[in-house]
């Protein structure tokens, strides 16, 4: 280990409870002569007993902390602007990707204003936090220096768990676990047996299909210009969230275990349970089918894609971002309705849609119905098809066109 490191005077460490934020609090002592460390914990939805039980870890410490409630920051703002843009990333809802960037906005303010020359944080060298943090750092607070000892000192997770008991910290055992509301990661590229499934017992919300109720649940999910308002008459994004944790984690929604292709390009086996995240973020794409035109659509999951893009490699502060979120904002203007949705067996199923700003016109579409004189689509029909009639006349674009299937 690299015992020599550019030293720093006051440090506000992200500190999360974890092995990683753990350790460094040590680490900035020996190894970079930090004369005070400040930890800043930033709760963002992880639940009391995780708060209780890091603030525990740390309690015979001589050492300031400072607790930053970021939950109503998170669930108001972050969140709604994640379901506008129908925000998730390789196949599941953004989430450790977005506190992380809010964590660390909090930990430079709390830097900032405690007159602190440096921030750090715990990531290692071959994940995605890194990235996230550093970035946010260097925006919001561009005059600190950034401090990331595991990453410096080029720390394995087994070292680390010999420096922690040579420092006398407590750390929890197993697999990490990252939770918010909005979704847990479980065991963050731990996971490296592709045959190896998590224990049922590692999920806090979700429930395998063996254990789910015999009868669906139906609920009904309504939105207010593309922002969830209400859940059957639950109100407040918090409860909301709560509510459809519950339930749909009950019949085994928002399961995800996929092969993630990292910042860095490396792929990493994730799990995560987000069973709220799921059913609202499937609840809004189908209102926006219903309310909004052919040419929104195909344009709009251009820019869903970039939007998650970003956040996912750290740039929810990033200008071009922050222009995305004016078109999503501006496009949501009509997503206005309800979706009833029956929960069971893992699946979330659309039992029904409400709209004024509805698109479908059902007396116009009806093939039952004299809506419109269907003869006069004949000359349409035609000169749509005029491309076809020039190519079919060309022999070498024929010859293409006619080759038989290999």
């Amino acid at each position: 280990m690299t015992t020599v490191q550019k030293p720093v005077t006051k440090v506000a460490l992200a500190y999360s409870g974890g092995l990683d934020s753990t350790v460094c609090i040590k680490l900035l002592e020996r190894e970079y002569g930090a004369q005070e460390v400040i930890l800043v914990m930033v709760d963002v939805g992880q639940g009391e007993e995780s708060l209780a039980e890091a603030r525990e870890r740390v309690a015979h410490l001589p050492l300031e902390l400072f607790l930053v409630d970021a939950r109503r920051d998170f669930t108001d703002t972050w969140i709604p602007k994640a379901i506008a843009a129908n925000g998730s990333y390789g196949g599941y809802p953004l989430s450790s990707s977005m506190t992380r960037q809010l964590i660390a906005a909090k930990v430079a303010e709390v830097a900032r204003e405690q007159g602190c020359d440096a921030v750090a944080e715990g990531s290692t060298g071959k994940g995605n936090d890194q990235f996230r943090f550093h970035n946010t750092f260097t925006l919001l607070a561009p005059e600190l220096r950034v401090v990331t000892p595991i990453r410096d000192l080029n720390l394995s997770r087994v070292r680390e768990r010999l420096l922690a008991q040579e420092f006398g910290l407590t750390f929890k055992e197993g697999i990490s676990d990252d939770r918010t509301c909005w979704g847990r990661s479980i065991g963050s590229g731990e996971i490296e047996d592709l045959q190896r499934q998590v224990d049922p017992d590692e999920y806090i919300w979700w429930h395998p299909i063996g254990a789910t109720p015999a009868a669906a649940q139906r609920i009904t999910v309504e939105f207010d210009e593309g922002r969830p308002v209400r859940v059957d008459g639950v109100r407040g994004m918090d409860a909301m969230i709560g509510l459809l944790n519950e339930a749909a984690g009950r019949h085994s929604i928002g399961r995800i275990d996929v092969l993630e292709d990292g910042i860095m390009g490396l792929k990493s086996r994730e799990v995560y349970e987000a069973p709220a995240a799921s059913v609202l973020l499937a609840a809004h794409r189908d209102l926006e089918r219903l309310c909004l035109t052919k040419r929104e659509l195909a344009f709009k999951a251009g820019v869903d894609a970039t939007w998650a893009e970003l956040v996912y490699h750290g740039h929810w502060h990033h200008p071009l971002k922050h222009q995305l979120d004016a078109f999503i904002a501006e496009s949501q203007r009509c997503v206005t309705g309800e979706i009833t949705l029956d929960l069971h067996a893992g699946n979330a199923i659309v039992a029904g849609r409400r709209s004024e700003q509805s698109l479908f016109d059902p007396a116009v579409r009806s093939i039952e119905q004299d809506s419109f004189d269907q003869s006069g689509m004949s000359a349409v029909v035609e000169t749509y098809a005029f491309e076809n009639v020039f190519l079919g006349g060309r022999s070498r674009r024929q010859a293409v066109i006619q080759a038989p299937e290999i």
